[in-house]
Protein backbone atom coordinates (compact mmCIF):
# COMPACT_ATOMS: atom_id res chain seq x y z
CA UNK A 1 0.00 0.00 0.00
CA UNK A 2 1.11 3.77 -0.79
CA UNK A 3 1.24 6.58 1.60
CA UNK A 4 1.26 10.04 0.72
CA UNK A 5 2.86 11.92 3.59
CA UNK A 6 2.36 15.76 4.00
CA UNK A 7 4.58 17.92 6.12
CA UNK A 8 3.60 20.57 8.57
CA UNK A 9 6.28 23.50 8.01
CA UNK A 10 7.20 25.05 11.47
CA UNK A 11 10.16 28.17 10.31
CA UNK A 12 13.06 28.59 12.95
CA UNK A 13 15.21 31.40 11.99
CA UNK A 14 16.72 29.90 8.45
CA UNK A 15 15.52 26.52 8.44
CA UNK A 16 12.49 24.85 8.99
CA UNK A 17 11.86 21.47 10.39
CA UNK A 18 8.75 19.25 8.85
CA UNK A 19 6.92 17.38 10.43
CA UNK A 20 4.22 14.75 8.24
CA UNK A 21 0.71 14.73 8.45
CA UNK A 22 -1.52 13.07 6.38
CA UNK A 23 -5.56 14.29 6.55
CA UNK A 24 -4.91 16.08 9.12
CA UNK A 25 -3.61 12.81 11.21
CA UNK A 26 -0.56 12.10 12.79
CA UNK A 27 1.70 10.45 10.33
CA UNK A 28 4.57 8.96 11.09
CA UNK A 29 6.86 9.95 9.02
CA UNK A 30 9.66 12.79 9.63
CA UNK A 31 11.65 15.58 7.27
CA UNK A 32 13.32 18.27 7.83
CA UNK A 33 14.00 20.88 5.84
CA UNK A 34 16.93 23.66 5.97
CA UNK A 35 18.73 26.23 4.06
CA UNK A 36 22.28 25.34 3.71
CA UNK A 37 24.39 28.72 5.41
CA UNK A 38 21.87 28.52 8.37
CA UNK A 39 24.69 28.78 10.73
CA UNK A 40 25.48 32.13 8.94
CA UNK A 41 22.75 33.42 9.89
CA UNK A 42 21.85 37.02 11.03
CA UNK A 43 19.19 37.92 14.09
CA UNK A 44 17.86 40.20 11.70
CA UNK A 45 17.79 38.27 8.58
CA UNK A 46 14.59 37.17 6.94
CA UNK A 47 12.68 34.06 7.28
CA UNK A 48 9.87 31.72 5.33
CA UNK A 49 6.73 32.41 6.70
CA UNK A 50 4.68 28.74 8.43
CA UNK A 51 2.61 29.45 5.13
CA UNK A 52 5.45 29.42 2.47
CA UNK A 53 6.59 26.57 4.11
CA UNK A 54 3.04 25.35 3.90
CA UNK A 55 3.09 25.79 0.28
CA UNK A 56 6.35 23.92 -0.34
CA UNK A 57 4.93 21.27 1.96
CA UNK A 58 1.96 20.57 -0.47
CA UNK A 59 3.83 20.25 -3.41
CA UNK A 60 6.50 17.87 -2.28
CA UNK A 61 4.07 16.15 -0.29
CA UNK A 62 1.02 16.08 -2.70
CA UNK A 63 3.79 13.79 -5.08
CA UNK A 64 5.46 11.60 -2.32
CA UNK A 65 4.67 7.82 -2.07
CA UNK A 66 6.02 5.81 0.35
CA UNK A 67 5.61 1.68 -0.39
CA UNK A 68 5.28 0.61 3.17
CA UNK A 69 5.17 -2.62 1.98
CA UNK A 70 8.83 -2.82 2.18
CA UNK A 71 9.74 -4.53 5.66
CA UNK A 72 12.91 -2.62 6.40
CA UNK A 73 11.46 0.88 5.00
CA UNK A 74 11.50 2.59 8.59
CA UNK A 75 14.99 2.10 8.54
CA UNK A 76 16.30 4.70 5.97
CA UNK A 77 17.37 7.84 5.67
CA UNK A 78 17.03 10.20 2.68
CA UNK A 79 18.65 12.97 2.56
CA UNK A 80 18.19 15.10 -1.20
CA UNK A 81 19.90 18.67 -1.51
CA UNK A 82 18.95 21.15 -4.34
CA UNK A 83 19.81 24.25 -5.86
CA UNK A 84 17.46 26.58 -6.89
CA UNK A 85 17.35 29.38 -9.00
CA UNK A 86 15.46 32.57 -8.68
CA UNK A 87 12.82 31.61 -10.45
CA UNK A 88 12.13 28.24 -8.28
CA UNK A 89 13.80 25.88 -10.93
CA UNK A 90 16.20 23.45 -9.81
CA UNK A 91 19.63 24.35 -11.33
CA UNK A 92 21.04 20.76 -11.52
CA UNK A 93 20.76 17.53 -10.40
CA UNK A 94 19.90 17.61 -6.99
CA UNK A 95 22.58 15.67 -4.50
CA UNK A 96 20.55 12.10 -2.67
CA UNK A 97 22.12 10.17 -0.06
CA UNK A 98 20.76 7.34 1.46
CA UNK A 99 21.20 5.21 3.79
CA UNK A 100 19.94 2.08 6.12
CA UNK A 101 17.56 -0.62 5.39
CA UNK A 102 17.98 -3.10 2.01
CA UNK A 103 19.30 -2.02 -1.28
CA UNK A 104 15.30 -2.23 -2.67
CA UNK A 105 13.86 0.38 0.31
CA UNK A 106 16.96 2.51 0.15
CA UNK A 107 16.23 2.91 -3.95
CA UNK A 108 12.78 2.86 -3.66
CA UNK A 109 12.21 6.17 -1.11
CA UNK A 110 15.08 7.78 -2.90
CA UNK A 111 13.60 7.76 -5.81
CA UNK A 112 10.45 8.76 -4.43
CA UNK A 113 11.69 11.64 -3.06
CA UNK A 114 13.51 12.70 -6.25
CA UNK A 115 10.46 12.24 -7.88
CA UNK A 116 8.72 14.42 -5.29
CA UNK A 117 10.73 17.11 -5.63
CA UNK A 118 11.69 17.19 -8.85
CA UNK A 119 7.57 17.06 -9.76
CA UNK A 120 6.93 19.66 -7.38
CA UNK A 121 9.40 22.49 -8.85
CA UNK A 122 9.35 24.95 -9.98
CA UNK A 123 8.86 26.21 -5.98
CA UNK A 124 7.32 29.38 -7.52
CA UNK A 125 5.21 29.70 -4.35
CA UNK A 126 8.70 31.08 -2.64
CA UNK A 127 9.12 34.60 -2.39
CA UNK A 128 11.87 36.10 -4.44
CA UNK A 129 13.03 38.79 -2.12
CA UNK A 130 13.78 36.14 0.22
CA UNK A 131 16.22 33.70 -2.35
CA UNK A 132 19.35 34.13 0.14
CA UNK A 133 16.83 32.02 2.60
CA UNK A 134 15.90 29.50 -0.14
CA UNK A 135 18.32 29.26 -2.77
CA UNK A 136 20.25 25.89 -1.27
CA UNK A 137 17.35 23.70 0.66
CA UNK A 138 18.46 20.19 2.33
CA UNK A 139 15.38 17.66 2.97
CA UNK A 140 16.23 15.15 5.42
CA UNK A 141 13.69 11.91 5.61
CA UNK A 142 13.18 10.02 8.27
CA UNK A 143 11.10 7.06 7.82
CA UNK A 144 11.90 5.22 11.38
CA UNK A 145 8.42 6.10 13.01
CA UNK A 146 6.44 3.79 9.87
CA UNK A 147 7.56 0.68 11.42
CA UNK A 148 6.38 1.46 15.05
Amino acid sequence: MLRNPIHLAKSFGRYAVLTGLILGLAFPFNANSETADRRNSEANSPVLTGAEFDAVRNAIGSRFFVDNRLKDIGSVRLTIRIKLARDGQIVGNPDVQVTGGSERARKSLADSGLRAVRRAAPFTMLPKDKYDVWKEVVFNFDTSALTQ
